[in-house]
């Protein structure tokens, strides 16, 4: 019998496969636990709802993003904090394309599913603190005075939208860096 981590690892994997497959609302518990092997007991005693397992796919995919982006530090200069988020965005995209999907989809429906609060509510914080983020680069007058929506769109649009559409296997090597120039070209202040 596999350990705990391992369980949950199974059930989370398998999960992520039915969502993709069969698509959030359509998947059921039934689903995910014959696409585990485990026991409905045994997905409830780590998750609580479907929503949780979702919840849990969110983060484990935010954290693989995070892991592939060289560590930013507070008082980070403004260019070396956005290229290594959109390069870390794009090495993970293409390393792990399920779950950048998943992620992609996650976005537009915790929006919409009430099961899915908990993953609306992480997805806004982490827009507040990116947004606090780059207020700060634009009180250094590090980056171009823009809305954050704007600038958000700007600097991971081309990344988001590359990655929709690349072949993994045939992405070209310098994608990570020439994306990551790109997002610091649109925002940067002009003549620096």
């Amino acid at each position: 019998m596999p350990n705990e981590p391992d369980r949950r690892t199974q059930i989370l994997d398998a999960a992520l496969a039915c969502f993709l497959d069969r698509g959030y609302a359509a998947t059921s518990i039934a689903d995910i636990r014959a696409g585990s092997g485990a026991s409905t007991g045994s997905i409830y005693h780590f998750f609580s709802n479907k929503g949780a397992l979702a919840s849990a796919l969110v983060e484990r995919a935010v954290a693989g993003w995070g892991a592939a982006t060289a560590a930013i530090q507070p008082g980070m200069p403004a260019e070396a904090a956005i290229r290594a988020s959109v390069s870390g965005l794009v090495i993970w995209g293409l390393e792990r394309p399920a779950e950048r999907r998943f992620l992609d989809e996650m976005r537009s429906l915790a929006r919409l599913d009430p099961t899915l609060a908990d993953v609306d509510q992480y997805f806004a914080r982490g827009a507040l603190a990116a947004s606090a983020l780059y207020a700060e680069y634009r009180e250094r007058g590090e980056v171009r005075d823009l809305p954050w929506p704007v600038a958000h769109a700007l600097m991971l649009g081309p990344a988001y939208d590359f990655l929709r559409h690349a072949d993994p296997a045939e992405a070209p090597a310098q994608a990570a860096a020439l994306l990551a120039d790109a997002a610091w070209d649109a925002v940067r202040l002009q003549g620096t």
